[in-house]
């Protein structure tokens, strides 16, 4: 028995594959969750296809508290409670012809996570009051062909490995699946990274982040799972003439980055509009980009007219843009003990420039961009989970009005949190447990 990575027929990432020839071995599924399982049937028994079997293909081994899973529908199982279970598949009651193919699973169950109602974890939707998102990035994918200078498979961006196979965050699968992993962490949606339509750099953007972000918008809401932005401002906004960013420094440069921010916000609130009653947009680097408060403003005024429900984050802890923005964050706080320790002041200080202003304490399980970046001077061990506790820690005291998540899936910087086999569920765990403590307060 062994998680194989899809061959053949593709039953999609997150599928628990039987393969007969293996011998069993241990999985993790947390109590409440939904795995779907296919069976292959390797040389020389037949070829690398997958096969979704109907509930009478399989049948429990039960311990003495009765069975771990029920079937819901043909091919998924639902873990009900905590335990060890085994779990069998006859593949000659699909495939007569094949004789003898017999496989198992040990089924270990956690068990599940108490979130507050209301929250995302309990499935009733996002938390109405305090949020937790995490910033996910759709270019790390194993469909795409990368430009030379970049890697193939995720993994090698990374030391880190996605227990999700092949990587494909343009694929409906992985959408799916990527929602589900978050829901069991207790958040509330993704603030998705978003490149402009305008711009080319050494990537093709319509065949990265508008699939994705057509996946999010149509699976997100039947989830109750909330999809937001994350504007790279300085790659939309900014020329790069040395492989660096330049901030805007004239007033008719300014003039056209407004426009350009404008038209960037119309077409994205155009797709959100429809399926969030409040779509957010992140503006990452704010500040730096050189545009004043008073440009945002003029922009965020502007796309409100045609938006009205639209809520604008800027990345900035400059207070001076709150003048323009809803609320602040800053993407790389939690990397900083400067920026981290002040948690607590900063969401004083911005709920005294109005009650309704919001702050996001960002969090992070650590930083390590060695493999692929080369030598940095920033390098963060994970501690085994100490330095992610570490960040919460101070966001939680710090009582905000929302938690961002650096990241999801930054694997070239290894700050992910997704399910990894090199620690499986851990900050998984770890991101519940957080989350219930948040909305509790």
């Amino acid at each position: 028995m062994a998680l194989l990575p899809p061959q053949g027929a593709d039953p999609g990432p997150g599928t628990l594959v039987l393969n007969a020839r293996f011998s069993p071995s241990p999985l993790y599924i947390r109590a409440g969750s939904t795995m779907p399982i296919a069976v292959t049937f390797p040389p020389p028994t037949g070829l690398f296809t997958f096969n979704y079997l109907p509930p009478e293909m399989f049948r429990w081994d039960e311990d003495a508290a009765g069975a771990l899973g029920i079937f819901t529908r043909p091919g998924e199982w639902t873990a009900v409670r905590e335990g060890t279970t085994r779990l069998y598949a006859e593949p000659d009651a699909l495939m007569p012809a094949k004789s003898q193919l017999r496989t198992g699973i040990d089924a270990q169950v956690a068990a599940a996570k108490a979130f507050p109602a209301g929250s995302a974890g309990s499935g009733a939707g996002g938390g109405a009051g305090r949020e937790a998102v995490a910033i996910y990035f759709p270019w790390f994918s194993e469909r795409y062909v990368q430009p030379p200078s970049r890697p193939r498979a995720s993994e090698d961006w990374s030391a880190l490995t996605p227990t999700v196979k092949p990587y494909d965050p343009q694929s409906e699968i992985v959408t799916e699946q990527h929602i589900r992993m978050a829901q069991d962490a207790g958040l509330d949606g993704f603030v998705v990274s978003w490149f402009t339509n305008r711009r080319k750099f050494d990537w093709n953007y319509d065949e990265l982040f508008t699939p994705t972000l057509a996946n999010f918008a149509r699976i997100g809401p039947l989830r109750g799972f909330k999809v937001y932005i994350h504007y790279e401002s300085h790659m939309n906004l900014l020329q790069w003439p040395n492989g660096e960013p330049v901030p805007l420094a004239t007033a008719a440069e300014r003039a056209q980055a407004r426009l350009d921010a404008e038209a960037d916000f119309a077409y994205l609130l155009g797709i959100l509009t429809p399926v969030e009653a409040n779509p957010a947009i992140f503006v990452y680097l704010a500040e730096f980009t050189g545009l004043t408060p008073q440009d945002w403003k003029t922009v965020v005024d502007d796309t409100r007219r045609r938006f009205p429900t639209a809520v604008f984050y800027g990345g900035t802890y400059n207070l001076a843009y709150l003048a323009a923005f809803d609320g602040i964050y800053d993407f790389a706080a939690g990397y900083f003990a400067s920026e981290y320790d002040s948690y607590a002041a900063m969401a004083a200080a911005v709920k005294r420039v109005g009650p309704n202003k919001r702050f996001f304490a960002t969090v992070t399980p650590g930083y390590d961009s060695t493999l692929f970046w080369g030598p940095s001077d920033l390098l963060i061990p994970r501690g085994d989970g100490a330095y992610y506790q570490m960040t919460w820690d101070k966001a939680l005291a710090a009582a905000p009005d929302g938690v961002f998540v650096t990241t999801w899936n930054e694997w070239g910087e290894s700050s992910v949190i997704e399910p990894a086999k090199q620690y499986g569920y851990k900050y998984i765990d770890m991101t519940a447990d957080n989350v219930i403590k948040l909305k509790s307060k």
